[in-house]
C-alpha cells in the first residue's frame, strides 16, 4: 500500500511543477509584452533628448552678408551667430530649431533681411555639446540670452524685438515671450502647443501599444532631463503674451494643425496661417518667397510698428 501511494503521488508532484513553470513562463511573456512598447518609448525619449548638431548653409548661399558673433549664455558657453543689419530699425531672433546651427534656418532669414530687418541667429545646445535637449523649456533661455546680447550692442531698438522660430523653436519663442515682454511679436510654424497630447497621444483614446508608449516617453523624458512632460504646453501661455501679436504659421497638411487652431482661437493677438499645401517646413516653398514675404515680414511690420520708439 505504501508502494502505491507513493507511485500515485509523484506524477502529481511533476504536473504541479509543470503547472509553475507554465505559469511563469506566461507571466513573463506578459511582462515582457507590456515593457517592450513601455522600454520602447523610454529609449525614443532619450534619442529626442540627445540630438546631434545639423550644420546649415552659409550666408553667401542667399547672397548675404553677416556679421560673426558670440551669443554669451547663462550656461558658460558662447554660441557663434550670425548677426545680419537691417534698414528698418527693427530686429528678429531666430533661434535654432532641434538640433540646427546658426545657418539653419537662413532661407527664411533671407526674405527677413530683405524685407528691411537685421535677424539675429545663433547655434543649438547640441552645436555646444550641451545635452539633454529639453524641447522648448530650456531652449527658451537661449532665446532670452539672445535679447540681452542685443541689449548690449548699442545698434538695436530694444523696443522693436520680435522672434521667428521653426518646429521646436517657435515653441521656444512663446516660453520666451511668456517671460520677457522685449519680445514684442512672435512667429511661431510648425511647432507643438501640447507636446504630449500632439505628438504622441497621451491622455487621448487609443490602443495599448500606443499608451504604453506614451507611458514610456513620459518615464524617457523625465528620466533625461528631469522635467515633467507636462510642461511641454505653451497653450497655456499665450493668453498671458497679449496684446504682442503672435502669428502660427502651419501646413494644411501638418498634424499639429488642429492644435494651432485651439490656440489661434485663444485671443484676438493670435492670428493662423494655413499655408496650402504644406507640410512641416515646407511653408516658404509651398507659398513661394513672395506670399511668404507678405504673411511674415508683413506680420512683422505691423506689430513692430505699432511700438513707439
Amino acid at each position: 500500500m505504501k508502494g502505491t501511494s507513493s507511485a500515485s503521488a509523484l506524477p502529481r508532484s511533476s504536473s504541479s511543477r509543470r503547472l509553475r513553470r507554465i505559469s511563469m513562463m506566461l507571466s513573463a511573456l506578459i511582462l515582457a509584452i507590456l515593457l517592450i512598447p513601455v522600454g520602447m518609448g523610454v529609449l525614443s525619449m532619450w534619442m529626442v533628448t540627445h540630438p546631434l548638431c545639423a550644420h546649415g548653409r552659409s550666408p553667401e548661399d542667399f547672397g548675404l552678408t553677416a556679421e560673426d558673433v558670440l551669443v554669451p549664455s547663462r550656461l558658460g558657453v558662447d554660441y557663434p551667430g550670425y548677426f545680419f543689419s537691417g534698414t528698418n530699425g527693427a530686429t528678429i531672433i531666430v533661434p535654432p530649431a532641434y538640433g540646427q546651427d546658426r545657418g539653419g534656418l537662413l532661407h527664411e532669414v533671407a526674405v527677413l533681411v530683405r524685407g528691411g530687418y537685421s535677424v539675429l541667429t545663433f547655434d543649438s545646445r547640441p552645436c555646444g555639446g550641451i545635452a539633454p535637449h529639453s524641447l522648448g523649456i530650456w531652449e527658451a533661455e537661449d532665446v532670452v540670452d539672445a535679447l540681452d546680447y542685443l541689449r548690449l550692442r548699442g545698434d538695436v531698438d530694444m523696443t522693436r524685438v520680435g522672434a521667428h522660430g521653426f518646429s521646436q523653436a517657435g515653441a521656444s519663442n512663446l516660453f520666451a515671450a511668456a517671460r520677457s515682454d522685449e519680445i514684442r511679436a512672435v512667429v511661431a510654424e510648425g511647432g507643438y502647443v501640447d507636446y504630449g497630447p500632439q505628438t504622441l497621444g497621451i491622455g487621448r483614446a487609443q490602443d495599448a501599444f500606443s499608451t504604453l508608449f506614451g507611458l514610456g516617453a513620459l518615464l524617457g523624458y523625465r528620466a533625461s532631463t528631469g522635467l515633467d512632460m507636462h510642461g511641454l504646453k505653451p497653450l497655456d501661455l499665450i493668453p498671458a503674451i497679449a496684446p504682442r501679436q503672435i502669428l502660427l504659421v502651419y501646413g494644411s497638411f501638418e498634424v499639429t494643425l488642429a492644435g494651432a487652431r485651439q490656440a489661434a482661437a485663444l485671443g484676438d493677438h493670435v492670428q493662423l496661417w494655413e499655408v496650402p499645401g504644406a507640410t512641416h517646413g515646407s511653408y516658404l516653398w509651398s507659398a513661394g518667397e513672395t506670399a511668404f514675404g507678405e504673411h511674415v515680414v508683413g506680420f512683422f511690420d505691423t506689430a513692430l510698428a505699432s511700438v513707439s520708439n
